[in-house]
């Protein structure tokens, strides 16, 4: 199953925004800020582009970017110094959602989920999602304790957001763990 990270959004569908950067801290003297990707979409995190500050209604415009090893550095219009940028510590950045392909989700619409096997027995309840390497694991917690799950096509079966529900094939949710 494809997914895409974000688990922060608002709380309306029209307004729905995802986080894709976590401000990190501040980097030098001019307002840079060291920031971890949250997306699968780089381009969301290029010059030019406008994020909204978590909670903020004005986006701000990304002025210049800077690789840093396994973190980005951004400099965004209106911070200028290295308080500036410490003040943002700890905040996200986000971007309005992106209509998603056909069978593709964004995490926070899959944790909270009912996960059933083929014969209806319950799994548990999808309670995180998270990347091992290039592959998404979902890890489910129900009566026989805790799984984790490959978001594969031949695990995964089935997800039905209107019944809330995920269907896993059931030797998968009996061996995998």
């Amino acid at each position: 199953m494809d997914a895409t990270s974000s688990s922060r959004s608002s709380p309306t569908p029209n307004d729905r925004r995802l986080a894709v950067a976590r401000i990190l801290g501040p980097k030098g003297l001019k307002g840079g800020v060291r920031v971890e990707p949250l997306t699968d979409w780089p381009e969301r995190l290029a010059v030019g582009s406008e994020l909204h500050l978590d909670g903020a209604d004005e986006p701000t415009r990304i002025t210049r970017v800077e690789s840093g090893g396994r973190t980005l550095v951004l400099y965004l219009d209106g911070v200028e110094t290295r308080e500036a940028a410490e003040a943002l510590g700890g905040r996200f950045l986000e971007t309005p959602a992106r209509p998603l392909p056909a069978a593709t989700y964004y995490w926070d619409q899959l944790v909270g989920l009912e996960v059933v096997d083929t014969t209806g027995a319950a799994v548990g309840e999808l309670v995180e999602i998270f990347r091992a390497g290039d592959n998404e694991v979902y890890r489910v917690v129900g009566p026989a304790g805790e799984r984790l799950l490959p978001a594969l096509r031949s695990v995964v079966l089935e997800i039905d957001l209107e019944h809330h529900r995920m269907t896993v094939a059931a030797d998968d949710a009996e061996e995998v763990r």
